[in-house]
């Protein structure tokens, strides 16, 4: 008779997979990072570095307010780009806008904001301008560059291919057409000035583009705004109402157009007596 041997299974040591699990889970777990608060330093710290980003942005938008309030470059920059977007408007033709980057990014929110206000503008990124978009250039159309430093290299090499009868607008921190070079040995050039009061690396620490496409998107609304008065004057509100018919400001405008027609019927409701013969 062939001899049976029980198998014992072997005593569990403190090194089994569901010992070690136990082991972990009770002397690897860290109790959990507090919430940031205001009363504590880590808190009060950001909250600090966040205030004086919108504290430095405002700085930066007053600068830009004096600036276009007394400066007669400033001034006149603003009513010769008035002038032009308009004219080439009035003659079919569109502006437009040019830049990279960030610069590019603002570009593209100043052209969507003058098309909902009937201003005729499209964006052109530089470097598909040198392969092929530079085709979208007619006789009747202007160019405006955006650049902080009115040196961009990008732009700058497409300079010698604009035809010399397009009108060139630059948006740069620069405060004198003759120190931008995007302008240079284009006396008819147009400079919107778009400076600020101190470069972001000193303020923040970091050069990374804020404080200065803060002010450049508020000088471009400033042109968009005031480019769409020159064009429709008191028909600035219902053309936009006409090229923004979808969301919450869509819906607004169809509430109050059709306020405006309940007016109108009931001022019309009442009973009109012939006169007496």
């Amino acid at each position: 008779m062939a001899a049976t041997f029980e198998s014992t299974p072997p005593p569990r040591t403190s090194s089994s997979p569901a010992s070690l699990k136990r082991k972990r889970a009770g002397s690897d777990t860290q109790p959990p990072t507090p919430p940031l608060s205001a009363n504590d330093p880590e808190g009060t710290r950001l909250l600090s570095r966040a205030v004086n980003v919108l504290s430095t942005a405002a700085t930066a938008l007053s600068q830009a307010t004096i600036l276009y309030e007394s400066d007669h470059v400033a001034r006149n920059g603003l009513l010769q780009a008035v002038e032009v977007i308009t004219g080439v408007n009035q003659a079919g033709g569109k502006l437009i806008v040019c830049g990279v980057g960030k610069s590019g990014l603002v570009g593209r929110k100043m052209v969507a904001t003058m098309k909902s206000l009937g201003i005729a503008s499209t964006f052109m990124h530089a470097a598909e301008a040198l392969h092929g978009d530079l085709g979208d250039i007619r006789k009747n159309d202007a160019m405006m560059f955006i650049s902080y430093s009115g040196k961009t290299a990008e732009l700058m090499a497409l300079l010698d291919h604009i035809p010399s009868h397009i009108p060139i607008l630059a948006i740069t921190s620069h405060t004198n057409p003759s120190d931008c070079p995007l302008l240079d040995g284009r006396p008819n050039g147009i400079l919107l000035p778009a400076p600020i009061h101190e470069l972001e690396e000193t303020s923040f620490g970091v050069c990374a583009p804020t404080t200065s496409t803060t002010v450049t998107i508020a000088v471009g609304d400033m042109l968009a705004l005031t480019v769409a008065e020159s064009l429709h004057q008191e028909e600035t509100k219902s053309v936009f109402r006409r090229n923004h018919p979808g969301g919450a400001i869509g819906a607004k405008s169809r509430r109050i157009e059709l306020k405006d027609v309940e007016i109108v019927v009931k001022e019309c409701s009442g009973i009109v007596t012939p006169p007496a013969l």
